[in-house]
């Protein structure tokens, strides 16, 4: 075991015992079939001069004071996928994959397997950083005469994946950030800011992108979207939910908003500009269009087939509740899937409904609205124009992110999807 702190600085000599130079940094070149990379070339640096790299041939051993070549040096060509530890790794920022953090590294484990060294963890501790200081020793003794001790704190570094950025060309974790929940991806992308977190995700692909924003805050999205081309937003805002993407919308300048509108499909630009026309802390400010419903005169298997072969039924943000709603869209009752589910195929769904649904306007206030929802103890609450018309429906969790903390609101569970 060597840490890279410690190596940095000591001298190296070859065979035959003269100096070359002292050790400024060590290479290492990730591999498909290894989890852990091998250390391939030593950089040197003699004197003032330009660092030169001597390939690493797996005879020489990091233990010791001073760093011996057992074999004739030989100079290292690059190919352009070398990682050098100190320049490239030492002091970054980098992302635990397997704790959905952000962590600096302090310092670098190096383990011998077989012949080659190779990065096996990364100190993301103090105590890596009292080693670099010289310190590590001293505070141990104290901390042992105080009955304490100085915790390890280090990752896998087959369990971290790189921002991207100058300098750092690696991402080789065993787990993609890509792979991980979008909610998990949110705390990674709080923790590195707008900017980094565009780049972080630019290259998930639209969907994933979208559900990864949905779980942030709408100035946090925007600032994200900033530098995306206008083709991508828009393309990225189809795939959110029209309410959130609506919210997103209203971040951004309006010049940027319209030209997102304009490239978005019809169908879906149309079910966004109806919920921009309305007052965010009203109904029709928090609701989505994006509900199930079908006509009366059915029966309740029919009912089931009918939301079956419904493609918007796919689409909707919660299937709890089915909307009953006559040719002019007008509510007529409502009834919950399970009641549908359970009832004899052959009963008519005006006889499972509840033919006096509590409802809201479209310009009901935030705050009626969720006083409506903790009193009927409802899922979602309907929204209906002066005509009685379904405009859309308010879920219980979209509601509460207008009151809770703003460090509570990401970590609400998406209990509709």
């Amino acid at each position: 075991m060597a840490y890279l702190s410690e190596l940095i600085g000591r001298a190296v000599r070859d065979h035959r015992g003269q100096t070359l130079g002292r050790l400024n940094d060590l290479l290492i070149l990730p591999e498909e079939k290894s989890d852990y990379p091998r250390v391939v070339a030593l950089a040197l640096k003699n004197g003032g001069k330009e660092a030169k790299l001597l390939a690493w041939r797996g005879t020489e051993d990091l233990a010791g004071s001073i760093i011996v070549l057992q074999t004739q040096p030989q100079v290292y060509a690059e190919t352009g996928k070398e990682i050098y530890l100190a320049r490239d790794v030492m002091d970054k920022q980098v992302i635990d994959v397997e704790d959905h953090r952000m962590v600096r590294v302090n310092d670098l484990e190096l383990g011998r397997i077989g012949s080659d060294y190779r990065l096996i963890n990364v100190d993301i501790g103090g105590r890596g950083l009292l080693r670099r200081l010289g310190m590590e020793d001293l505070v141990e003794r104290v901390a042992e005469r105080l009955a304490r001790q100085i915790p390890n704190n280090s990752v896998s570094w087959s369990d971290l994946s790189f921002l991207p950025e100058k300098g750092v060309r690696v991402n080789v974790p065993r787990q993609n950030l890509k792979e991980l929940h979008p909610a998990d991806i949110a705390e990674i992308l709080e923790d590195v800011g707008p900017r980094r977190a565009g780049d972080l995700i630019r290259d998930f692909g639209d969907e994933k992108i979208a559900d990864t924003l949905m779980e942030l805050e709408t100035d946090f999205q925007a600032e994200v979207l900033e530098s995306f081309p206008e083709e991508q937003v828009a393309d990225i805002v189809e795939e959110m939910e029209p309410d959130e993407a609506a919210d997103l919308l209203n971040e951004l300048e309006p010049e940027k908003r319209q030209a997102v509108l304009n490239l978005m499909d019809k169908e879906e630009r149309e079910d966004v500009q109806e919920l921009l026309a309305h007052e965010q802390d009203t109904a029709g400010g928090l609701m989505t269009n994006n509900y199930t419903s079908v006509p009366p005169h059915l029966t309740a298997g029919q009912a089931l087939e009918y939301l079956r072969n419904d493609p918007d039924a796919r689409e909707a943000e919660t299937i709890y509740y089915v909307y009953v709603l006559d040719n002019e869209e007008k509510l007529l009752g409502v009834c919950s899937l399970s009641d549908l589910v359970l009832a004899d195929p052959a009963t008519p769904i005006e006889k499972i409904m509840h033919a006096d649904p509590v409802y809201v306007k479209v310009d009901t206030l935030r705050d009626e609205v969720l006083e409506e929802i903790s009193k009927y103890n409802l899922l979602a609450v309907p929204v209906v124009n002066e005509d009685n018309q379904l405009e859309g429906i308010v879920t219980a969790d979209d509601a509460l992110e207008m009151i809770l903390p703003q460090e509570w609101k990401v970590k609400l569970p998406r209990l509709f999807r």
